[in-house]
C-alpha cells in the first residue's frame, strides 16, 4: 500500500541547512522538558509530599496540556507555521522559568500543563516546517536529525541532575535550562520563513477551515481511514512512551536501590543511543520506508521495556534503558507520516486532531493506570512490564491499514490520493 508521487532529486540548499540548525535547537529543548518531568519525579514527590498515585495524577494532568495544544497547532493552517512556532517557543521558555517558583504540586501541575501546550505546539510545527520545506527523498533523514537533537536535550536532565541537587535551587535549577530557546528567538524572528507549501496554498486561495469544517474534511471518505489509523497510532505512541520512561527514575530509585549518581552514569550512554536511534530511523525511513521502520522500532521498544522492568541486575536494566532511548525515535516516524498523509490545507489540523486531541490521551491515561496498578500491586515494575505490551499492538495496525508515504511531494498534495 503506497502513495505514488513524482520523485525529483534535489540537494540541500544553504538556507535548508540554516533552517534545520534553528529548528534543531528548538526541538532539543522539547526533549529536555519531557525528560525533565520524569527525571525530577521522585524529588517532586518528596518536595510536595506526594506518593506514586498522586504523581501519576499530576503527570496525567500535565499531559492534558498536550491535548489542549490541538487548538494552537491547528491555527498554523490559518495564520502560518512561522508565527505559531515563534509564539509557542516564547511561551514554553517563560513557563519553564515560572515553574521554579511554584509552591505546591497543584501550582506546579498547572504551570507545567500550560508549558506543555507550548512545548507540543512548537515541536509539531517544527516537524511540519521541515516536512513542507525539504525535498521528499531526504525528508526522513532531516526529521531524524531533528529527533536526534531532541534526544540530546532529553539526556541533559539525567546528566545534570546530580550537580543540580547540590545547588540552592536543587532540582528546580534544571528548569532554568528550559528557558534556553529564548536565545534563538532573534534568529527565528529574522531568518525563519514561511514554508513553500503553505505559501502556495494561500496563493491558491485554499480555504481557511473552521473546526467543524476541519473535522468534516478529515472524516470524509478520502481521508477517513488515514485519520482513524493515525489517531490510533498516536495513542499507542503516547501510551507506550509514558510506560517506558515516565516512572523509570522513580522505579530505579525506589525499587532497585539506585542513586542519582547511577542515573548520571548511564545518561551519556542513553544520549549516544538516542542520538544514533533518531539518525538511524531517519535513514531507515528513506531506505526501507516509513512502515517497516515503524514496525522494527515498535517491536524492539516493547521487548526492551518488558526486560527493563522485570530485571534486577544493574547492567541489564542499564542496557535496556540505553536501548529504550533509541526506540523513542518512533515519534519522528509518526510526525513524518502524519505530515505526508494529509493535504496542505488540513496538514497542521490533522496533526492536531490525530496526535493532540486524540492520541495524547494515551500519555494522560498511562500514568494514571500505572499509578493505580502500582497502588494495587505495590510495584511500579510490574505495572510497566505488562503495559509494555501496548507497543506490539501497533504492528498489525501498520501492516494492515497504514499506507507507505515515502517520497510523497507535499507541495502538490491535494488529499485526493
Amino acid at each position: 500500500m503506497t502513495i505514488e508521487t513524482k520523485d525529483v532529486r534535489v540537494g540541500l540548499k544553504a538556507s535548508d541547512v540554516g533552517l534545520i540548525a534553528m529548528l534543531a535547537f528548538v526541538v532539543m529543548f522539547e526533549g529536555f522538558d519531557v525528560s525533565l518531568t520524569s527525571t525530577v519525579l521522585p524529588f517532586v514527590g518528596k518536595a510536595y509530599s506526594v506518593d506514586a498515585e498522586g504523581l501519576g495524577r499530576s503527570l496525567s494532568q500535565i499531559g492534558l496540556g498536550a491535548i489542549a495544544a490541538w487548538f494552537l497547532i491547528r491555527l498554523s493552517d490559518r495564520f502560518g507555521r512561522r508565527p505559531i512556532l515563534i509564539s509557542s517557543s516564547v511561551i514554553f521558555s517563560l513557563g519553564s522559568l515560572l515553574t521554579i517558583l511554584m509552591p505546591s504540586i497543584e501550582t506546579y501541575t498547572v504551570v507545567q500543563g500550560f508549558t506543555r501546550i507550548a512545548l507540543v505546539s512548537q515541536i509539531a510545527t517544527a516537524y511540519l516546517i521541515v516536512s513542507e520545506t525539504l525535498p521528499p527523498h531526504i525528508r526522513g533523514r532531516a526529521n531524524g536529525l531533528l529527533g536526534a537533537c531532541g534526544s540530546f536535550g532529553a539526556a541533559l536532565p539525567a546528566l545534570l541532575l546530580a550537580g543540580a541537587l547540590d545547588t540552592a535551587l536543587s532540582w528546580r535549577s534544571l528548569f532554568l535550562v528550559g528557558a534556553a530557546p529564548l536565545l534563538v528567538l532573534p534568529f527565528l524572528w529574522f531568518y525563519l520563513k514561511e514554508t513553500p507549501a503553505y505559501v502556495a496554498a494561500r496563493a491558491a486561495r485554499a480555504p481557511r477551515l473552521s473546526i467543524a469544517a476541519e473535522f468534516k474534511t478529515l472524516i470524509a471518505p478520502a481521508l477517513r481511514g488515514r485519520f482513524v489509523v493515525m489517531s490510533t497510532l498516536w495513542f499507542i505512541v503516547n501510551f507506550s512512551a509514558a510506560v517506558s520512561t515516565f516512572f523509570f527514575t522513580y522505579y530505579v530509585l525506589n525499587e532497585r536501590n539506585w542513586s542519582a549518581t547511577d542515573i548520571a552514569l548511564i545518561a551519556p550512554f542513553g544520549l549516544i543511543s538516542a542520538f544514533l536511534g533518531y539518525l538511524a530511523v531517519g535513514f531507515l525511513m528513506d531506505l526501507i520506508g516509513r512502515r517497516w521502520a515503524a514496525i522494527l522500532f515498535f517491536a524492539a521498544n516493547g521487548a526492551l521495556v518488558m526486560v527493563c522492568y522485570s530485571a534486577t541486575d544493574w547492567y541489564v536494566i542499564a542496557a535496556c534503558y540505553v536501548g529504550i532511548q533509541a526506540m523513542l525515535a518512533t515519534w519522528t516516524i509518526c510526525f513524518t507520516i502524519n505530515s505526508e498523509l494529509f493535504p496542505t490545507q488540513v496538514r497542521a489540523a490533522a496533526n492536531g486532531w490525530c496526535h493532540n486531541l486524540i492520541g495524547r490521551w494515551g500519555m494522560v491515561g498511562a500514568p494514571l493506570l500505572i499509578g493505580w496498578l502500582a497502588k494495587q500491586t505495590g510495584s511500579i515494575a510490574d505495572s510497566c512490564y505488562w503495559l509494555a505490551l501496548s507497543s506490539f499492538v501497533a504492528i498489525p495496525l501498520i501492516l494492515l491499514a497504514l499506507p507507505e508515504t515515502r517520497d510523497s511531494n507535499l507541495e502538490t498534495e491535494t488529499g485526493g490520493h
